[in-house]
């Protein structure tokens, strides 16, 4: 039986189950489900059956969801849940632990840690151990009230079920805890904070989203929209004549420049999911160039520069560096100049059966935590003429580039030249980068 069949008949029997023949329309409406009138001789879950026929397996889910919560039905809700999540990004075991054991021994301050888990877990059914005769509602009050520090918050995710129910059961269990009437002012803070730190390993941050006299009320919400899918090959720099690309194992994805490779860089560690720090292209470097450390940012620094085309784009560059490379440290985002989205092996000229890629190379690209990819263009009149007059024509090729691009997850922000040099370019330059650190939680470190 497939996943939706058996999702389709936990929700038949749950019908059957809570709902007498006349209850059931009434009962399923409740969760979207038209069931049909009682007919002598069909049985309750036949009805509920044919009234879940055709369902796509998200309505399927969402019934499930609904009627779980109407009927506290953990089993029924979890179902739909797992669902109504799947192909989605997951908050894992590790940093499920991880945010556990930033409360310590305490989940909810001041409020009742028994009420805040009865309202999300069947506590009150579920035994310790096999052997137990009590309750888990009584054993977490012994452990973590009675005798509070018995039981790590950690121990007691463990005993919940909190370490592997769905993602947003666990996120309720989060908000709840960090609920005012628990925890107010800078405490709830800097525990928001800390568990912010751990839950942007998976693309999840605590952000504000209403308020209670006064005090902020959080949720948990997905970080950013980035691309899906990894990095795999980095080639920027280009300052020469186009490489030739090919592959050395294609079923890698491993590709070995073939010539003019002296005109290019290609990046090839892995890129982890914090995105590509200044100071692991600065170490890499290291090793490409075979130049000492404290010569390694320095001659990288003129490399990149030199792949540059225009006085906008080197202060750009510059700016970058001059105001934030202190600022950062360790933690600034490489500002890769040149780098190629589409290659197209092909001369143009020669192209006879099809037009050639737009877009081929960026100006700037940050790869930033949680595959958030930034596109920075600096626009000279090429952009929107050709020969010196206006052209609706390359003006559409490039804001078709853009809208690909942008669908495809990625950020675009384009900078007129004559924005990027003169006296005021200076400004201009660190009032957008400080708001792209605002805007993606970039900080300075301690």
């Amino acid at each position: 039986m497939s996943g939706a069949s058996q999702l389709s008949e936990l929700i038949a029997e749950a019908l059957k189950q809570r709902a007498t023949n006349d209850q059931m329309p009434s009962v399923a409406m409740g969760a979207g489900l038209v069931v049909p009138d009682y007919e002598e001789g069909v049985s309750k879950k036949d009805r509920a059956r044919q009234a879940l026929a055709g369902k796509t397996d998200r309505e399927l889910g969402e019934i499930a969801r609904l009627l779980g919560v109407q009927f506290g039905d953990f089993a029924l809700e979890e179902a739909g849940l797992a669902v109504l999540e799947h192909g989605t990004a997951a908050i894992t075991e590790i940093t499920r632990r991880d945010a556990a054991k930033c409360f310590g021994d305490d989940l909810c301050g001041e409020q009742d840690v028994v009420e805040i888990v009865r309202k999300l877990f069947p506590i009150d059914t579920m035994g310790a151990d096999f052997f137990s005769s009590r309750s888990l509602a009584r054993d977490i009050e012994q452990h973590m009230i009675r005798n509070q520090g018995d039981w790590s918050v950690e121990l007691l995710f463990d005993q919940i079920g909190a370490l592997a129910c769905s993602r947003d059961r666990f996120n309720r269990l989060i908000e709840a805890a960090l609920h005012p009437l628990g925890r107010r002012g800078p405490g709830q803070a800097a525990l928001v904070d800390e568990l912010n730190v751990v839950l942007r390993r998976d693309g999840y941050v605590l952000n504000i989203v209403d308020e209670e006299s006064g005090y902020p009320i959080y949720r948990v919400v997905p970080l950013g929209r980035g691309p899906t899918g990894s990095p795999k090959n980095l080639i920027f720099a280009s300052n020469g004549p186009k490489p030739e690309i090919g592959f050395s194992d294609a079923i890698n994805n491993d590709i070995v420049i073939l010539s003019n490779a002296a005109s290019c860089l290609v990046y090839d560690r892995p890129i982890r999911r914090d995105g590509l720090l200044w100071s692991e292209l600065v170490e890499w470097w290291r090793g490409v160039a075979g130049v000492e450390p404290d010569e390694a940012a320095r001659t990288l620094g003129l490399r990149l520069r030199a792949s540059l085309a225009s006085d906008a784009e080197r202060n750009l560059f510059d700016t970058y560096f001059r105001l934030y490379r202190a600022k950062l440290g360790t933690t600034l985002p490489a500002l890769i100049p040149q780098v190629y989205l589409h290659y197209d092996p092909a001369v143009v000229k020669l192209l006879r059966h099809r037009a050639g890629l737009s877009r081929q190379r960026m100006d700037f690209l940050l790869l930033l935590p949680n595959h958030q990819r930034i596109v920075v263009e600096v626009d000279g009149s090429q952009h929107f003429s050709q020969g010196g007059k206006p052209s609706l024509a390359a003006y559409s090729e490039m804001v078709a580039a853009d809208r690909d691009l942008r669908l495809a997850g990625y950020e675009i922000y384009r900078f007129g030249s004559n924005e990027l040099v003169g006296g005021s370019a200076a400004a201009l330059i660190q009032r957008f980068f400080d708001r792209l650190w605002v805007f993606h939680k970039i900080t300075t470190p301690a």
